[in-house]
């Protein structure tokens, strides 16, 4: 009998981090986190936004109904810029009652008391809230247009800046970009304030949970109940 059969192989393993969960130091390297959230002014989470991620890298992701995004392990040292987009559904929360409180701001009977609501009803991007406006929301509303021609759908305002003149958003111009210079730790609160284009009575279904809270006290009740012999100006006698 011969000797015993034997042979051997060699391979290697390849570990990737194809879920963005490790991160800095505890992995071995040195990248960190850039996240935020993405709301309307009334803190309703806005999903479907296409978020870019250029500079030390380049990236994108789309926010679920969270609203959130993130971008993981991220070389420190270089410069990012987050860019949030969505231009679709201009319809979405644009009504007849958008006409009257635009109107009402522009007589001056009732303005529009925050800087968004100003941003969301200057459809033609003309730094200024006029009767073109409300010309251009109505000839949407009655499908003569489908979009409005020099604006998008929506637009991104860096959560934490302050406007200089409430009164005025665009007294300069307001960040629609985060801006990273010099990446060196994680940064958690990148948000983003979302305004809906021609809603200004914040109406917008910006996600899938407001499916969830689409309850109303219309319905149908039966009732089962013996019969009963009536007579006028007399109790029923069963």
């Amino acid at each position: 009998v011969g000797g015993p059969n034997y042979d051997f192989c060699e391979t290697y393993i390849l570990v990737q981090d194809n879920m963005g969960s490790c991160e800095g130091d505890e992995c071995g390297g040195v990248g960190s986190r850039i996240a935020g959230v993405i709301m309307t002014e009334e803190s309703e989470t806005v999903q479907d936004v296409e978020v870019g991620l250029s500079g030390g890298s380049i990236s994108n992701m789309t926010t679920e109904a969270d609203g959130a995004y993130e971008f993981n392990n991220l070389e420190n040292g270089y410069d990012y810029t987050v860019t949030p987009q969505l231009d679709n559904n201009y319809l979405n929360g644009v009504s007849t009652f958008d006409l009257v409180l635009i109107s009402k701001h522009i007589l001056g009977v009732t303005p529009l008391n925050s800087p968004y609501k100003m941003i969301a009803a200057d459809v033609n991007n003309s730094h200024s809230i006029s009767t073109v406006d409300i010309i251009k929301i109505r000839k949407l509303i009655l499908n003569v247009d489908t979009e409005f021609e020099d604006n998008t759908s929506w637009r991104f305002v860096d959560a934490a800046y302050v406007f200089p003149d409430p009164s005025n958003p665009w007294a300069e111009a307001f960040p629609e970009v985060y801006n990273v210079n010099n990446l060196d730790a994680n940064i958690d609160d990148a948000d983003f304030v979302a305004v809906k284009i021609g809603d200004v009575n914040g109406s917008v279904t910006a996600n899938n949970f407001a499916d969830v809270d689409n309850r109303n006290m219309e319905g149908v009740f039966a009732f089962n109940v013996a019969d009963a012999a009536l007579k006028a100006d007399r109790r029923a006698h069963v």
